[in-house]
C-alpha cells in the first residue's frame, strides 16, 4: 500500500504497521506536525491501535493485524480508507500556529574535565575559546526530533553551524551515561554507557533513562530543551546515579 494525501505519503511497514510521512528533512515544522498527529491519534482512542511512535519526518502506527483484518475483506483497502480519512479530519483541525509555545526543559551539563573529553579539541578544530564553545551550545533551544540507538536517546537539533563537528572516525568503547555529544548538526545525551562516536562536550547529572516502566524515557518528540552550565560541585550534589 502506497497512497498520496495532501502534503503526506501513506505506506505500509510490513503487515501491522502504517507509516505517515511528510518531507525527508529535520525541520521543527515538520516534527511539530508529526507529534500533532500523534496526539490526535491517541485521543482518538482507536481500537486496534497497538502503539504510535513519531519521529523526524514520520509516524509509524502499529497495529493489530487481527482486529484490522477483520474489519474489512480487503485489509489494503480498508487501510487506504482509514488513513485517508484520519488525514483529512486531522487536517480540517484549526491552529492559530504550527510551532506554538511548549515548556522548556532546562537541562544542567557539567562542561569540565573529565567530563568533557572533546571539548578542547573541538574548540580548537573550531577556533574558539571552551568558554565560547559553552555559551553557543547553552544559548540555543533543541528540538526533540527522534529516539532511537539506545532507549531514550533523543536526538536534538539543530546546533548552531559555529560548533557542528562530524562523529568521531572510530568510536569509543565505552561512553558513558549522562554524557552530552555533537554530532554534525546534533546534539543529545547518552542515557546509559555504552560504545559511542559523538564529540562529548559534557555531563549531565541526571538519571536520562530508568527501566522502571512508571519512569522510562526523561524526554520525547517534540520536547524542547535548552542547556545550563553547572559546575562539578553542583554535578555531584545533583547526580542521579548515585
Amino acid at each position: 500500500m502506497y497512497h498520496k494525501i495532501n502534503k503526506w505519503s501513506v505506506y505500509s511497514l510490513g503487515d501491522h504497521a502504517i507509516v505517515f510521512a511528510l518531507e525527508e528533512k529535520i525541520d521543527p515544522f515538520i516534527v511539530h506536525t508529526i507529534t500533532r498527529l500523534s496526539d490526535f491519534i491517541k485521543s482518538k482512542g482507536l481500537p486496534g491501535v497497538k502503539d504510535i511512535i513519531p519521529s523526524y519526518h514520520t509516524l509509524t502506527l502499529v497495529y493489530d493485524i487481527i482486529q484490522f483484518s477483520n474489519t474489512s475483506k480487503n485489509t489494503t483497502d480498508y487501510l487506504v480508507a482509514f488513513s485517508n480519512h484520519i488525514l483529512n479530519e486531522f487536517d480540517l483541525i484549526p491552529t492559530t500556529s504550527l510551532i506554538e509555545s511548549k515548556e522548556i526543559i532546562a537541562v544542567p551539563v557539567c562542561y569540565e574535565m573529565p567530563f568533557a573529553m572533546d571539548i578542547e579539541s573541538l574548540s580548537k578544530a573550531k577556533n574558539i575559546s571552551t568558554d565560547a564553545l559553552i555559551q553557543i551550545h547553552t544559548s540555543k533551544i533543541y528540538e526533540v526530533y527522534s529516539i532511537g540507538f539506545l532507549p531514550g536517546f533523543a536526538y536534538m537539533g539543530t546546533v548552531d553551524e559555529k560548533i557542528q563537528m562530524p562523529r568521531h572516525e572510530k568510536p569509543r568503547m565505552q561512553v558513558i551515561a549522562g554524557s552530552v555529544g555533537i554530532a554534525g548538526l546534533q546534539t543529545g545525551i547518552y542515557p546509559s554507557d555504552s560504545p559511542g562516536g559523538w564529540q562529548i562536550i559534557g555531563r549531565t547529572p541526571w538519571k536520562i533513562f530508568d527501566p522502571n516502566p512508571s519512569v522510562l524515557a526523561k524526554f520525547k518528540v517534540g520536547d524542547k530543551i535548552q542547556y545550563y552550565s553547572i559546575s562539578k560541585n553542583d554535578f555531584d550534589k545533583m547526580n542521579e546515579y548515585n
